[in-house]
């Protein structure tokens, strides 16, 4: 088994870059042999790649799949750089490398291979009371140390990122364009709009709240005010027991924090009936069969 170099992805002053971690060869070989078995146990039962657009969370036999961020080609260079030419990890202040993930590749198939483990506060064995065996005895350790992670964050080929978990992704890239909330303009867009009655469109952008500008930014990518006219989501609103008032023949937006995050969860197809029980239910898991 060829050696494989390990790196740690830094982020000490908000930009995300690669720190070589310097390894004893005997390590190196093992550190080959854990991220091989995480890679197996990562893959196994996922039949299927799905790609992403922040609604919905994956089935068992799913990958989730998003394009390489900018940011993230920072580990496609990493791996392609002279392993020489990449800054060592400071072995005497890890706090201050702020670590948020380890990673290490191999060729594979013509391209490159990346398993990303994530890397959190809790790994830093300097931080804790750890002991170690010497002697027949527990010695107390004193010199930095850290652990791996027992699984991946997710993989990185093809130019692809393929990941389960969101929130474990979410701690190492950033991911603003797929999680994008919308800003004060597109707000205002969306408050201004032919078929919608905000009173106050200035008071309106001051109290939309992180939940709402994203519900707002999904409402505009997916167009919904132009493709249904008001009294059509009138009459649909009413099916799942949510009162849509019109006004002028346009959707009225309400004026208070519930009746906002009502209106937007619905338009945004959140909110919906169960087709057995007539039950109403909102879900923030959204995925198209």
């Amino acid at each position: 088994m060829a050696p494989q170099n390990l790196f740690a992805a830094c982020r000490p002053d908000g930009a995300l870059q690669a720190k070589r971690v310097p390894l004893h060869p005997q390590v190196q070989n093992q550190v080959v042999e854990i991220f091989g078995e995480q890679e197996r146990r990562f893959r196994d039962g996922c039949t299927y790649e799905v790609p992403f657009d922040g609604r919905w969370r994956p089935d068992e036999d799913e990958l989730l799949t998003i394009p390489l961020p900018d940011e993230a080609s920072m580990f496609v260079e990493a791996l392609a750089a002279n392993v020489i030419s990449i800054d060592p990890l400071n072995t005497r202040a890890f706090a201050s490398e702020v670590i948020k993930a380890l990673f290490s590749g191999q060729p594979r198939n013509g391209g490159t291979t990346i398993l990303v483990q994530p890397f959190t506060a809790q790994q830093l064995l300097e931080r804790k009371f750890a002991f170690f065996q010497q002697q027949n005895a527990f010695q107390r350790l004193t010199e930095p140390a850290f652990t791996m992670a027992s699984d991946l964050a997710c993989i990185i080929e093809d130019g692809l990122i393929k990941f389960k978990s969101q929130q474990k992704l979410r701690a190492i890239i950033n991911l603003v364009e797929i999680y994008r909330a919308a800003t004060d303009s597109e707000v205002e867009t969306f408050a201004t709009h032919p078929n919608l009655h905000v009173e106050d469109v200035e008071a309106f952008v001051a109290k939309t709240n992180q939940t709402s500008r994203k519900l707002i930014h999904a409402v505009l990518e997916d167009g919904v005010l132009e493709h249904y006219q008001p009294t059509v989501i009138q009459q649909s609103a009413s099916a799942t027991g949510l009162d849509v008032e019109l006004q002028a023949g346009k959707v009225a937006m309400p004026d208070d924090a519930a009746g906002i995050k009502a209106l937007l969860q619905f338009l945004n197809e959140s909110r919906y009936n169960g087709p057995l029980s007539g039950q109403a239910f909102v879900t923030n898991s959204q995925r198209r069969a």
